[in-house]
């Protein structure tokens, strides 16, 4: 077996890893968004960059072991893909790749899943800050007869005839 194979089966089981906690994150997340506490959620989005960070440079690594990989074993690289490459290795390699990789794919599902729920709770947030500014910036006006608020109108501009 190519030594490059158990490098790319380390790198994939550090991906499910950073994966496991990156979900786990998430779902905090999801709670800090909730609360609606601020600072706890600008902390959060630090940790999401240093995660993003840390992915980065494992799916670089993968994809320059892939590339490797493919060119190895005579698969395209626009063909490339881990499945690809576990019916050109042959046994044990294949269930090995396909042991590593079903959990990583496990959790990208969940993390997606969590992820469009926290993009919910921030939109809706969003648009509750929306409607809450809208009323506060009509305080300054008056109530008309239905009891809505009207808004004063602009004072027109003061020019100096000395200037």
């Amino acid at each position: 077996m190519d030594t490059r194979i158990p490098h790319l089966l380390r790198v994939i089981r550090e991906e499910t890893e950073l994966y496991r906690e990156l979900v786990e994150h998430a779902r905090r997340k999801t709670v800090l968004l909730i609360e609606g506490r601020l600072e706890p959620i600008m902390e959060s989005n630090k940790v999401d960059e240093t995660f993003a960070i840390k992915l980065r440079i494992l799916e670089n690594e993968a994809e320059r072991l892939g590339r490797e990989l493919g060119q190895v074993f005579g698969i395209a690289r626009a063909d490339f893909s881990l499945a690809a490459l576990a019916r050109s290795v042959g046994e044990p390699g294949a269930s090995q790749m396909e042991a590593h990789s079903a959990p990583l794919r496990g959790l990208v599902r969940e993390l997606e899943q969590v992820n469009r729920q926290n993009a919910k709770l921030l939109e809706s947030s969003m648009r509750y800050s929306r409607v809450v500014a809208d009323f506060l910036s009509n305080l300054s006006g008056s109530y008309r007869g239905t009891g809505l608020l009207s808004p004063l109108a602009a004072a027109p501009p003061t020019i100096s005839r000395q200037a």
